[in-house]
């Protein structure tokens, strides 16, 4: 009797025996849980498939002599009706492994290759909002998140806090919020606010109180203002 398959003879028998598409029911479903969750499995597989390729480029079909498998079976004295019926279980595995193999090298062989998807740049909403006074501040807008990124690279001494508004062309400034007085600021843009980021649109800072922002409207005149421009 042979001896039973090591624990790492049978991960090779099963990346092989998924790779020719000899497994059904459980088992197969149970192999392909493995290939998804697992990459060394899945590796296993794939070598598999690799290795078995060749074979469909240099094999040829050669049809068996009549009779051979019983001849097999009369070479085998003593032998009880166990290994008679298992010979011609192993004899059908045998066919059907390589009608499954050759199915297998053709699909892999033959299946197309999908053209890589090149998806469009995002377009990139940017303003450059600059003041008479030396206030400066740059923006950059995320449409996916909905954030508007603001730095703020200058801007006169002030007890008052910098508000952001966005001026859609013909349109009332609608409030942004605060910006920081230094640094950087990401502001989650309102969804009912976003369609107003658009191209041509003003973005503009006025000194407000703090304590009562955002504002309906601003309390005084922009000290930095620009068009919004899509990149």
């Amino acid at each position: 009797m042979a001896d039973p398959l090591r624990p790492e003879e049978e991960e090779v028998a099963l990346a092989a025996e998924l790779a020719l598409g000899l497994l059904d029911g459980e088992d197969l479903a149970i192999a392909r849980r493995r290939q998804l969750a697992e990459p060394a499995f899945a590796a296993a597989v794939e070598r598999w498939v690799r290795d078995f390729a060749p074979l469909a480029l240099v094999g040829t079909d050669a049809p068996f002599s009549a009779g051979l498998w019983q001849r097999i079976e009369a070479r085998l004295p003593g032998v009880d009706q166990r290994i008679v019926v298992g010979l011609r279980r192993w004899r059908a595995t045998a066919i059907a492994a390589g009608a499954a193999a050759a199915v297998l090298l053709a699909i892999v062989l033959t299946r197309p290759v999908p053209e890589p998807v090149v998806l469009p740049p995002q377009p990139v909403v940017v303003a450059q909002i600059t003041g008479t006074e030396g206030a400066a501040f740059a923006a950059r807008y995320n449409a996916d998140q909905g954030v508007l990124h603001v730095r703020t690279e200058a801007l006169p001494a002030s007890r008052r806090a910098p508000e952001l508004w966005v001026i859609p062309a013909g349109g009332k400034p609608v409030s942004l919020g605060l910006v920081a007085a230094r640094g950087s600021r990401d502001m989650a843009v309102a969804p009912a606010t976003r369609a107003l980021l658009a191209e041509g649109a003003t973005l503009a800072v006025t000194m407000e109180d703090a304590a009562t922002a955002p504002h309906a409207a601003p309390g005084s005149a922009p000290v930095a203002a620009g068009k919004i421009t899509i990149l």
